[in-house]
């Protein structure tokens, strides 16, 4: 159940952080940080926070219908 709390906060933190910076892109209009948040890395990582949230929201259901079936 930990896990699953741990992975689904490292997850949607990810991909808060990574909102944060479109946001703040388009806020301040930098050429620089629209490189920065449109580049291959920044992509990456938004999958990945994606995928660990997926994979914690699972874990916790899944901890959940097995206490509740027995």
């Amino acid at each position: 159940m930990r896990l699953g709390i741990y992975l689904l906060l490292i997850g949607v933190s990810l991909v808060a952080a990574i909102i944060g910076l479109f946001w703040l892109k388009d806020r301040l209009e930098s050429p620089r940080l629209a490189r920065v948040a449109h580049s291959e890395p920044i992509m990456r990582l938004t999958v990945i926070g994606a995928a660990l949230t997926v994979i914690g929201l699972l874990l916790i259901l899944s901890s959940q219908f097995q206490s509740a079936a027995g």
